[in-house]
């Protein structure tokens, strides 16, 4: 094999973003010259061939990629080592602004830019002096914790933990975690989308950042970073403006719960900690199952399960039902289908092409009892969606919901909230400023087509109402419920509303309903 063939020997590249070559042909001539190509940027990846409008965009790849130090070039730099017959220095060909901190120091750079011009400008009057933030240095640690998973889109997994305080107004004390799950739903609107937020500081406590993934229930959706920022101060203003911004309620107060605001996003109300000293509450998660009760590409009539993602965002669903009764009817999006699951009457539906199978919640662990696999006592007839719900879908989609506007931090001064009081240097408050901007619309994480099958693809039969304890009644019922202004989180899952602790909702699980379910394409056909 020529030198030739083998430059490219050992190394590993990623692509993200709309490129000028088919990327088919880029990760042809990649393997042509003895690297290798990945779907994903892993701690292999030795380059990301991706664009600067990608990275303006800040896909997951491309925050992968930044939060592991994996160069992020053009593909210009492909040619030019396939010109050169070897592998060239990279430098040149580092798409602009993808270095760490990228984003903030363009933002900075035009800060600077701005002030320049009214010094030039000769402005008569001094600038009014902002009130100065405390460094971290200068506030105390940070305290962080461990108990709550960095979302794996900010790529900041490795170098990063979640903030978590302790915060006090008068007698009242409560331990403060910023990560929060927030929720949009509206079956009857055709709507169920997320929007997840943490405050992340840097193992070393010097740099802070405020992460926000946001979609439509079922996808990866797009991630946004703000940071890094040397003052713990001014990411939680970002923190807390986006907050109210989506929320219509002030993050972390002591002396109100969080109320429900039409048209806004919730809260999702988390489980209680347990005690301490109490024990520990071992569940074991569920298994989910759906039955095939018509004849596709031959296979036999008979229990399925749910592919292992599908499965586990199936058991995200249902455990939120259960300490919320009103999330009993869900819109589960996956890359070709949209699927209404209903846990109270344990059946799902496409909604496109309106065939319902039953579906089950298995008991797993020690001394579950097998499954039967006897059909269901009654197979659910195919629907037709009401011609209203489904323009109301419609109107919803349309604006694709994964693009929705984003809050980008100005920097400017926001009104001090009165009601909290930390256990460190007392720092400003996010109030809202009055604009908000629109972030650029970035291709939504890529997820990987599983022919398992989607939560909300795969029916199985209503046999065993699955532990659906105290499942509710009408999907509307109880939207109007309060979550607790920040509810608490344990290991132990209580299917009882939670205490509430002054706490964000955990981090937003990024595992998604990729592809329709093992049988979806097929059953299109079937029916």
């Amino acid at each position: 094999m020529s030198s030739k063939k083998v430059i490219f020997k050992g190394q590993v590249f990623a692509f993200s973003g709309k490129l000028m070559q088919p990327r088919k042909e880029l990760e042809e001539l990649v393997v042509k010259l003895g690297g290798e190509v990945s779907s994903s940027v892993t701690a292999a990846t030795t380059f990301l061939i991706s664009n600067e409008d990608d990275v303006k965009a800040l896909p997951t790849k491309v925050a992968t990629a930044q939060g592991r130090g994996v160069p992020i070039v053009s593909e210009a730099y492909l040619g030019a080592c396939f010109a050169g017959k070897k592998l060239l220095p990279h430098a040149k060909f580092v798409v602009k602004g993808s270095g760490p901190g990228g984003v903030a120091k363009r933002k900075a750079k035009a800060k600077a830019k701005a002030a320049g011009a009214a010094a030039a400008a000769g402005a008569e009057a001094p600038a009014a002096k902002k009130p100065r933030v405390a460094t971290a240095a200068e506030a105390g640690p940070v305290t962080t914790t461990d108990k709550v998973a960095v979302m794996p889109s900010s790529g900041l997994a490795d170098v990063a933990k979640v903030v978590e305080e302790d915060i006090a107004k008068g007698f009242v004390k409560a331990k403060l975690t910023w990560d929060v799950e927030l929720i949009l739903h509206d079956p009857e609107a055709g709507k169920d989308k997320f929007y997840n937020m943490q405050l992340l500081a840097s193992n070393d406590g010097l740099e802070f950042w405020a992460v926000q993934n946001w979609g439509k229930t079922g996808m990866p959706g797009r991630t946004q970073k703000d940071g890094p920022f040397d003052s713990l101060g001014e990411a939680k203003k970002v923190f807390r403006k986006k907050f109210r911004s989506k929320s219509g309620n002030v993050f972390g107060s002591l002396s109100a719960s969080f109320a429900n605001v039409p048209g806004k996003y919730r809260l999702l109300e988390r489980e209680a900690e347990a005690a301490p000293g109490a024990p520990k509450k071992v569940e074991s998660p569920g298994k989910w199952q759906y039955y095939l009760h018509n004849k596709v590409d031959g296979k036999k009539l008979g229990w399925y399960d749910y592919d292992e993602d599908a499965g586990k965002n199936m058991e995200k669903y249902y455990q939120q039902f259960v300490r919320d009764p009103s999330l009993n009817v869900r819109l589960i999006q996956s890359d070709y289908f949209k699927y209404e699951v209903n846990f109270t009457l344990l059946q799902q539906k496409n909604t496109k092409s309106g065939m319902r199978r039953v579906i089950r919640r298995v008991e797993t662990g020690p001394g579950a009892r097998k499954p039967s696999d006897a059909a269901p006592t009654e197979i659910p007839e195919p629907d037709l969606p009401d011609p209203a719900v489904i323009a109301a879908a419609a109107g919803a989609d349309s604006s694709d919901e994964e693009d929705e506007e984003e809050d980008d931090y100005d920097g400017g001064e926001e009104e001090e909230d009165e009601d909290m009081e930390e256990g460190g240097a007392e720092e400003p408050e996010a109030e809202e400023e009055t604009k908000d901007k629109e972030v650029e619309a970035a291709p939504a994480a890529t997820a990987s087509t599983s022919r398992g099958g989607p939560p909300a693809a795969r029916s199985a039969p209503s046999a065993p109402k699955a532990p659906a304890r105290g499942a509710p009644a009408a999907a509307a019922a109880a939207r109007a419920a309060p979550a607790a202004a920040t509810s608490g989180r344990s290991a132990a899952p209580p299917p009882a509303a939670a205490a509430a602790t002054t706490r964000g909702p955990p981090a937003a699980t990024a595992a998604t309903l990729r592809g329709p379910p093992p049988d979806e394409a097929e059953t299109l056909v079937a029916d």
